[in-house]
């Protein structure tokens, strides 16, 4: 048998039940023995049965000795269930006399009244902790002490040819028990290591999932600070060509440019640490999804004196792609409502749909904008459009001058 001391989950908690409930059988024997027989000479005999119950709860409940005793614990315990039912039946037939039989100490071996019946135990236990190795093992032993039970107990053939019949029968029994015990759990192995195997291609997908967001992240990001500093450059070196050019016959005009391009760095240098700033860990890993849309809009409103309705319904688990994506399109929505929009009411909203759709909408009532009409290059709304079809949603912006601008988000859930 297998020599490891972990044992089978609820295997020594039924160990236990099976011995105490062994022992209160012969606590009871003597009771009734003491209330309707006294001073019988069955006495010493269940007084032995009860000191070997005792021995065997304390086997199995002491918790210390059975650390102590490490490997070899279940082996005992075992060997010791199949042992004891035959030493009671050969001590209880060869010491019996007209009191035994009168309590029904004389086991019946033919019968299930037969202590033999308590070899369920020990069939079932180690086909549960040794699967089939266990219970070829059980049926050895079960065929050894019938047949050493039937030479101590011989007493002719017609006995030998009942007690043969009535073993045979006994022992399929607790073996057809035993088999079907080590099909379940083998079964139940099969199907932890299955889930096992499961979880740990689940965390797999979703460690690849999580980078796979991260790089589209850092490769949106690049594609933006690129935008914003290739444009801010550019535009600032033709605004100092023309302050040079400038200079010298229209020096007023020169200090307007100036003026200009002082305002245009500033800004792109407010792009740049934005942009930089959403390279940095994302609130998401620390607040989760909801809580971290609910601290953009507070930082947001607490910035621009916007007044801002932000509704976050319950929402399930997401995944971390589909949640980047919310929460980066949402950032980029709310960033043009305070960069382009002057947008003093903005409202926020997210939840699920009846249709299993989550949905992200964020309106406002800024100036707006001709939909139709964008520039080319215009890369916040390009990179919340890939952002969405990347995570297998749909972006809908709809807006129009001086009516505000509505986006919305609608990703599948399952």
């Amino acid at each position: 048998m297998n020599t490891s001391p972990q044992l089978v989950a609820g295997l020594l908690r039924i160990l236990r039940q099976a011995a105490w409930l062994r022992g209160g059988l012969i606590a009871l024997s003597l009771v009734l023995y003491l209330a309707f027989l006294p001073g019988k000479s069955a006495l010493p005999l269940l007084l032995a049965f009860a000191v070997e119950r005792a021995v065997f709860i304390a086997l199995v409940s002491w918790d210390a000795l059975r650390q102590k005793l490490g490997a070899s614990f279940l082996p005992i315990a075992l060997g010791w269930l199949f042992v004891t039912p035959i030493v009671e039946i050969a001590v209880s037939i060869l010491a019996a006399d007209e009191t035994l039989r009168a309590i029904g100490m004389q086991a019946d071996v033919l019968g299930v009244s037969s202590p033999l019946i308590w070899l369920v135990v020990p069939v079932v236990l180690a086909a549960w902790q040794y699967g089939r190795r266990g219970l070829r093992i059980a049926i050895a032993a079960l065929i050894v002490e019938h047949l050493a039970l039937g030479v101590v107990l011989w007493s002719g053939l017609q006995f030998g040819v009942s007690f043969v019949l009535n073993s045979a029968g006994r022992i399929a029994m607790l073996v057809i028990l035993g088999y079907v015990v080590m099909l379940l759990v083998e079964a139940q192995k099969k199907d932890h290591a299955a889930l096992e195997q499961a979880n740990r291609q689940l965390a797999q997908r979703a460690a690849t999932a999580e980078q796979l967001a991260e790089s589209r992240e850092r490769n949106r990001m690049a594609r933006e600070l690129h935008d914003i500093l290739a444009h801010s450059i550019t535009a600032l070196s033709l605004q100092l060509q023309a302050v040079g050019a400038l200079l010298d016959h229209d020096p007023a005009e020169a200090k307007a440019q100036l003026r200009e391009a002082q305002v245009s760095t500033r800004n792109s240098a407010h792009e740049v640490r934005r942009a930089i700033q959403a390279l940095r860990a994302t609130p998401l890993q620390d607040l989760g999804l909801a809580e971290a849309l609910r601290q953009l809009c507070r930082a947001q409103a607490e910035r621009t004196g916007a007044k801002f309705d932000c509704a976050i319904g319950d929402i399930p688990a997401l995944d971390p792609l589909t949640e980047q994506t919310v929460y980066r399109i949402a950032q980029e929505a709310l960033a043009n409502a305070e960069r382009h929009a002057a947008a003093t009411q903005v409202a926020v909203a997210l939840g699920v749909t009846p249709a299993r759709q989550l949905r992200l909408t964020i309106q406002d009532n800024g100036v707006g904008f001709d939909v139709g009409a964008m520039p080319p290059g215009h890369f916040g709304l390009i990179g919340m459009a890939e952002r969405a079809r990347d995570a297998g949603g749909e972006l809908t912006v709809q807006s129009e001058s001086g009516k505000g601008t509505r986006v919305e988000l609608e990703i599948g859930v399952v």
